[in-house]
């Protein structure tokens, strides 16, 4: 079989990848979005998620237009131009959360009482870059000239990188500085979940960059001839970084996990638990100062009533 050219074998592998980024993407927006889940910080990751969830409804348009590509070359360059654009707008998120747990550290208390419009200016950040950036790079034809092509990609690479990379050596210096004290259950969670944002950001830069470089080295050397076996690999590579973010959650992030399987395992109470309490029984006085009172409450539970009594003495001598 030729791995240099669009196959049944290409077609299998990225028909799988499209499957998994769209169930994937879709299954972490539904466990973000149930009632336990609506933290704040998890509306960035909900917005992450749709972001990678329009990546992968890219697929089909790429692997269409790579089977007609001699017949309509337009249908794959339509297909490119969706994907850069949310492919963009998903590695800008990360920049933008990295922001927001750098806040979180350096200013925990103030980053407790930010308000919903600012976790809406957050999520619309990587949305407006995005548009900001691809809309001169091909409707006004800008990324037709070399240079400006190779300006585009490197503005793509480096700026959410920096960004993310200042923010968690910011971070990584405040832990050291904090190491040994006394730690909250809270301040334990937020440690927690900075790990796996941090993991997540990792694995999705090692994942994008790829295939950036080869499209920098691409314009900058057009002579260049790279196999389309390697093409190719680092455009699934590319797409694979929309589903990475999934499997991070699912190994990583228990609570996740267990929200995801009460979607499909749910119990259902087969019993109501009840409390009630039972009237007291009159007080008994008699003329030598003695009091007695009982009191008795009673409890519902699976097996049957559990009575719990007591008994209080009260003497005068």
């Amino acid at each position: 079989m030729d791995f240099d050219k669009w196959n049944l074998f290409w077609a299998t592998f990225f028909g799988v990848m499209c499957f998994l980024v769209i169930v994937g993407n879709s299954l972490t927006i539904l466990t973000y979005l149930r009632k336990n889940f609506r933290r704040r910080p998890h509306f960035l990751l909900i917005s992450l998620a749709f972001a990678d969830l329009l990546v992968g409804c890219t697929i089909p348009l790429y692997m269409a237009g790579m089977f007609v590509l001699s017949h309509k070359p337009e249908i794959l360059s339509y297909a490119l131009k969706l994907a850069v654009c949310t492919s963009v707008s998903s590695i800008f998120h990360l920049p933008v959360i990295s922001l927001e747990r750098l806040y979180a550290v350096l200013r925990p208390f103030r980053h407790r009482q930010l308000s919903l419009t600012a976790y809406w200016v957050a999520i619309a950040t990587p949305w407006l870059v995005s548009l900001f950036l691809t809309i001169p790079a091909y409707v006004l034809r800008w990324s037709e000239k070399r240079s400006n092509l190779v300006f585009f990609v490197i503005a793509f690479l480096t700026t959410p990188l920096l960004i993310t990379c200042f923010s968690y050596i910011v971070i990584w210096k405040k832990g050291r500085e904090s190491r040994g004290k006394v730690r909250s259950f809270r301040q334990k969670q937020e440690g927690r979940f900075l790990g796996i944002i941090f993991t997540v950001t990792v694995a999705s830069f090692a994942t994008w960059m790829p295939f950036q470089l080869c499209t920098i080295v691409k314009s900058l050397a057009p002579d260049t001839l790279l196999p389309s076996s390697v093409f190719l690999s680092v455009r699934y590579l590319q797409f694979g970084n929309s589903f990475v973010n999934f499997v991070i959650y699912f190994f990583r992030f228990p609570s996740y996990r267990k929200a995801l399987f009460s979607m499909f395992y749910s119990k259902a109470p087969n019993h109501q638990t009840a409390t009630t309490p039972v009237s007291f029984t009159p007080s008994i006085r008699s003329d030598e100062g003695l009091k007695v009172e009982t009191s008795a409450l009673s409890v519902s539970l699976p097996g049957g009533n559990l009575t719990l009594s007591t008994l209080a003495f009260d003497t005068k001598l």
